[in-house]
């Protein structure tokens, strides 16, 4: 009787079905095709030329792993690339650790020496990959879509797309209803810079159902699919009367060239009148006959958006903050993914802070601006305040916007408290307490420092 064994196409579907969850998205469908891809190469090296292959004894071959990785390395396959092979078949082998199959007869100990292995390549191989993505960003810094480049694109796209609708409105074409398409395309993601999801995925119901202020006589479009909905809610569209006329004049062609049929649900439709995957071609043409620089794409656009956001409202003001918002990503997705590197007067600016640190100042104020105030209480407290900190909970109540007293005093009165915080007459400097306090540009808003 032969010894019991699992299959690995059995095993390779149970880690599939894990990894998409109820209900996956088209994108995260694809991922874990890839994924599935990456970890079926990786057994098939590690099986070849093994027997009992049921008994997944052969995955936990270091030596053959050191192999595999080598190899990966020596290909040609991009530097990130390569970190996803061994990032996803660490990913399987640890679900193998956790769930381990009952006909398995792979030794905790020989598994969790694979798992070691791959994750101190891991850590290897990062360093090489932050530099080649370095290397990336700054080719794309060089080919970056200009302010000049955004501003003309909506300019041009206000005088082109008024002339489309006219020829379609006298005879339809599946030209220039593509041309249309991306006209609006360019026109819109070059002020937003939202993904091509948003826009793939924008229904004739979120147009229809738009929120209407009646005032300045503008739309908010809310879009609920896409990539970030689950960090940040519905992608949002603030519309013009006239911005907001050209989603409806799309939706009105489509129901016209059905007449009474099937329609996609989606803004932008294909020939079948299902949801057109063409838009970054459209996008592509339409900034190609406006004879801008580069070649465009929603994410080449999104990065120069997401850049000039950072250089013209600071790295860390709210108006920045509330600009990635609305783009649905995060700040640090931004600086990681997007944004240029610095411009000369960042540098010169970060230059003027190293100058400003090494100024000559009196031996007095430099030990006043480095030392914090402690009051009686505090100096008594300090172990139980330090517990405090290391468990969060100062941080926690300053971040919710709670008032703040850096000197408190219990045993002193109000008012002897209050003149101690009171700026001397006849001049600006600051009481020698409360010198140097500064607070982090994150936590600028909602904080309120009783002085």
């Amino acid at each position: 009787m032969s010894p019991p064994s699992v299959s690995a196409d059995v095993l390779l579907e149970d880690f599939r079905k894990l990894q998409e969850r109820p209900d996956p998205s088209p994108k995260l469908l694809n991922n874990v095709q890839s994924k599935l891809h990456r970890i079926k190469q990786f057994i098939g090296w590690m099986s070849h030329g093994k027997t009992r292959l049921g008994r997944l004894e052969c995955l936990c071959d270091v030596d053959r792993v050191r192999k595999w990785v080598k190899y990966q390395r020596a290909s040609k396959m991009a530097l990130t690339t390569i970190l996803h092979y061994l990032k996803n078949v660490r990913q399987f082998l640890v679900y193998i650790q956790e769930i381990p199959p009952d006909a398995s007869h792979i030794k905790k100990g020989d598994l969790k020496r694979v798992i070691r292995e791959l994750t101190a390549s891991i850590r290897s191989w990062s360093r090489p990959v932050v530099i080649h993505q370095l290397k990336v960003k700054e080719k794309k810094d060089k080919t970056m879509h200009s302010i000049k480049d955004l501003r003309k694109c909506r300019r041009l796209a206000l005088v082109a797309i008024p002339k489309v609708i006219a020829k379609l409105e006298e005879e339809h074409t599946t030209l220039d209803r593509n041309k249309l398409s991306g006209y609006v395309l360019a026109y819109l993601a070059s002020f937003y810079g939202h993904r091509l999801g948003v826009f793939l995925n924008l229904t004739d119901e979120q147009v229809s159902k738009a929120v209407h202020g009646v005032e300045e006589n503008v739309y908010l479009i809310k879009v609920e699919n896409h990539k970030t909905n689950e960090s940040y809610g519905t992608a949002k569209m603030l519309l013009t009367d006239r911005e907001y006329g050209w989603l409806l004049f799309i939706m009105r062609i489509k129901q016209e060239l059905a007449k009474g049929g099937e329609v996609s649900r989606f803004v932008f439709f294909n020939t079948t009148f299902f949801q057109d995957k063409n838009l970054t071609k459209y996008l592509k043409s339409a900034w190609s006959e406006m004879q801008l620089g580069g070649q465009a794409t929603f994410t080449s656009l999104r990065s120069a958006v997401a850049t000039f956001a950072r250089n013209r409202h600071g790295e860390y003001s709210q108006d920045r903050k509330k600009m990635a918002q609305l783009m649905c990503h995060s700040t640090k997705t931004a600086d990681k993914y997007y944004t240029m590197d610095m411009t000369m007067e960042q540098a010169r600016r970060g230059r003027q802070l190293f100058e400003q640190a090494q100024e000559e100042r009196p031996m007095k104020r430099l030990q006043q601006e480095s030392t914090p105030p402690k009051s009686e209480e505090s100096e008594g407290g300090e172990e139980e305040g330090g517990e405090k900190k290391e468990e969060g909970e100062e941080e926690e109540g300053e971040e919710e916007g709670e008032e703040v007293n850096p000197n408190p005093s219990s045993g002193r009165g109000s008012s002897s408290g209050s003149q101690q915080h009171t700026r001397p007459e006849g001049g600006d400097k600051e009481p020698d307490d409360v010198q140097g306090v500064v607070v982090p540009p994150e936590e600028e808003q909602g904080l309120v420092v009783n002085l």
